[in-house]
């Protein structure tokens, strides 16, 4: 927006219109067309921002527009554009609003809400006017944080509290933290140390997890071979040991010794290598001998033992 200065000489030092005098020769500023045309779109624009039409009907349409732009409805809510925040809304002293939580869904008259959602933006509740309160984050009506006043800790939706405290590194959210890292039916193992975990960490119920026996994940799984097996969480197999059945042996052969011949029916001979005898050949083969103890053989893979538990409750 320009002056009258800006279109015409004719006019006082500050920009300003200027009677005329007829006995001094000092003429009066001229109503410039480019002025009024400024003027004009100046006005236009304020009516246009409101989003209301032209009317050559209604005189107060600049006035409603202005009522409008301030209110609510209208430049209540600033504005942003990439970096940079823009709106009518401008305070000096900060912007205050009652305290109280809001109730049915309306928050017209206390905290800070967002459009026509009354139960969703940040609120205060105890305290006084004038006294520390806390301060909750609503959504739908729904707490999902809440700063309190009392020790300056922060409540979580879902029971997870961090506490505060004045030492440098803090330590009073262990406890709360670890619960979340290690919720029921999770496993806790440790090399050197066999305390229950319900002392060690202060929370929850903690069994001994598998002694003796190694961790399997579960599900379907195929071996080196192609052989697929199928675990479900919490079964048990496998053995320390193992006794293998003849089935089990590997398919192999024996030989006979130098110098065996085949015994007569119901008799065994057995001569070293060398000597000179002759037998007729018997259908039954005879026996090389046996081998071998018996015994079960280690069944375990390499190992490294530590201390498990499991979280139950």
């Amino acid at each position: 927006m320009e002056r009258i200065s800006a279109f015409t000489d004719l006019c006082t030092v500050a920009g300003l219109f200027r009677y005329g005098t007829q006995a001094g020769g000092v003429p009066a500023t001229p109503v410039k067309a480019e002025w009024l045309n400024m003027i004009q779109e100046e006005l236009v624009s304020i009516v246009a921002a409101a989003g209301i039409q032209l009317d050559e009907d209604d005189k107060a349409q600049v006035l409603k527009a202005i009522r409008w732009l301030i209110s609510d409805a209208g430049s209540a809510f600033v504005k942003r554009t990439g970096d940079e925040v823009s709106g009518l809304l401008k305070v000096s002293g900060g912007i205050r609003a009652p305290k109280g939580l809001p109730t049915g869904g309306n928050a017209s008259v206390q905290g800070y809400a967002f459009g026509a959602d009354g139960d969703t933006g940040l609120f205060t509740v105890g305290g006084t006017g004038s006294d520390s309160s806390d301060v909750v984050l609503l959504v739908d009506g729904v707490e999902l944080l809440r700063l309190k006043k009392s020790n300056g800790s922060v409540v979580l939706s879902g029971n997870l509290v961090l506490n505060a405290n004045k030492t440098t590194f803090n330590t009073g959210n262990t406890a709360e933290m670890l619960a979340l890292v290690y919720p029921v039916g999770s496993v806790y193992m440790n090399m050197s140390s066999n305390q229950n975990p319900a002392v060690l960490f202060g929370f929850g119920a903690w069994e001994p997890l598998a002694p003796g026996r190694v961790l399997l994940g579960a599900g379907s799984g195929t071996d080196s071979r192609g052989e697929t097996k199928a675990f479900t969480a919490g079964s048990t197999g496998g053995e320390f040991s193992h006794q293998l059945t003849v089935a089990e042996i590997p398919a192999h052969s024996h030989t006979t010794p130098q110098g065996t011949t085949v015994p007569a029916s119901g008799g065994s001979y057995q001569y070293a290598s060398g000597d000179d005898v002759t037998t007729s050949t018997m259908s039954n083969p005879p026996l090389s001998g046996e081998a071998g103890g018996g015994q079960a053989h280690n069944n375990m893979q390499p190992y490294l033992v530590a201390y498990m538990w499991e979280r139950t409750a």
